[in-house]
């Protein structure tokens, strides 16, 4: 799924072994705080923009505000049509250069170097011979193809599957320029829907991609969980466990409980979010975009219960099927990113959940 491009200027990582909570210390935010936008200079008539939310006050006391939450008819209705949100998402954005390569996953999990070695999903792949190629990638929630073609570039031997709930992004990913059946396999799925599934279009991939690949060296779910209903987290995240190969690594990121684009909900004005809420419930911190499309913000306790959970279910079946259980090593904090935009004058502290997991046996 796609983020919001800002200009990043410093990341820090904050110790977060428990969830957190409103009666925590929270910074306060004022309006005397916001970047005055009185300097930058007049570059001629230009589209007028909203004004620019600012965060005031304490974090609990801008929870407090707007925090009634939309009807459930209302809710049921935002879940029935999540695909053709994501098809209008990319839909609009895709003339415009909101869409930015993540050229930064390496810097955050160093252990993509190791795409340059040989892979270690062979057995994986049907035990057949993989003709030389190295390391296999899974994207989920692939949206333009972000994480897998920069990395294609920097590592051409390595084979790279890819797969995205909204159609639209999936037909830009395969218009990228770097697109190259022999080393993608990019394709539409429901990250919800049965492994069965998934394992059929797995298989469906070009002649020239070679044998299929049912377990990686890499799987990556970036911003992905946080934009599924809640109730259907669980499954996405044993699915996202069962695919990784015996050594392959389970690469996490997504929005942390108490960013501020969560805050940002909050402090709309009041009229406008009695007519649309934004908060979606009263008991998980799920929210609607102004496009509709859904969001959630995690805490490390939440994500690390995801896996565990996700491990345990795998465990059970393969005790049933006698099969050899599946560990996996790691963990999650919570990061911190202060935002800059120079251009308008503003910046904002974004907070996020990340890790990884890597399978040892």
């Amino acid at each position: 799924m796609a983020e919001a491009p800002l200009n990043a200027d410093t990341t820090r990582s904050v110790e977060s072994s428990a969830p957190s909570t409103s009666s925590s210390p929270s910074p306060t935010f004022s309006s005397a705080e916001a970047p005055s936008t009185s300097s930058v200079p007049a570059q001629g008539p230009k589209r007028p923009r909203k004004p620019r939310i600012v965060l005031e006050g304490t974090t609990d006391e801008i929870l407090a505000r707007n925090n009634v939450a939309a009807p459930p008819t209302f809710v049921s209705k935002l879940f029935a049509t999540a695909g053709a949100n994501w098809n209008r998402f990319y839909s609009h954005h895709a003339a415009t250069p909101f869409f930015k390569d993540r050229h930064w996953t390496q810097r955050e999990w160093p252990q993509l170097a190791s795409l340059g070695g040989e892979g270690i999903a062979g057995e994986a792949a049907s035990g057949a011979d993989r003709k030389g190629k190295g390391k296999a990638v899974l994207e989920v929630g692939c949206g333009t193809g972000a994480f897998i073609y920069p990395l294609l570039e920097q590592y051409p031997s390595a084979r790279f599957c890819a797969f995205d709930f909204a159609k639209k992004a999936v037909e830009l990913t395969l218009s990228n320029p770097n697109y190259n059946p022999a080393h993608c396999h990019i394709f539409q799925h429901d990250l919800t829907a049965p492994r069965a599934v998934l394992d059929d279009k797995l298989r469906s991939a070009a002649p020239e991609f070679g044998e299929p690949i049912l377990a990686f060296d890499f799987v990556s779910a970036v911003f992905v969980l946080s934009a599924l209903n809640p109730n259907m987290q669980a499954r996405a995240m044993q699915t996202l466990v069962s695919l990784l190969a015996p050594g392959g690594s389970l690469l996490f990121r997504d929005y942390a409980l108490h960013d501020a684009a969560q805050l940002r909900f909050h402090s709309l004005p009041s009229a406008s979010y009695a007519a649309n809420p934004s908060l979606l419930s009263n008991t998980a911190p799920l929210y609607r975009r102004g496009d509709n499309t859904l969001t959630y913000f995690f805490t490390p306790v939440e994500v690390h219960s995801l896996v565990d959970e996700a491990v345990e279910a795998i465990n059970v079946e393969r005790r049933e099927a006698g099969e050899a259980e599946i560990e996996l090593e790691g963990g999650v904090d919570v990061v911190e990113r202060e935002m800059q935009n120079r251009a308008e004058a503003w910046g904002c502290t974004r907070r996020f959940v990340h890790g990884s997991w890597r399978r040892v046996r």
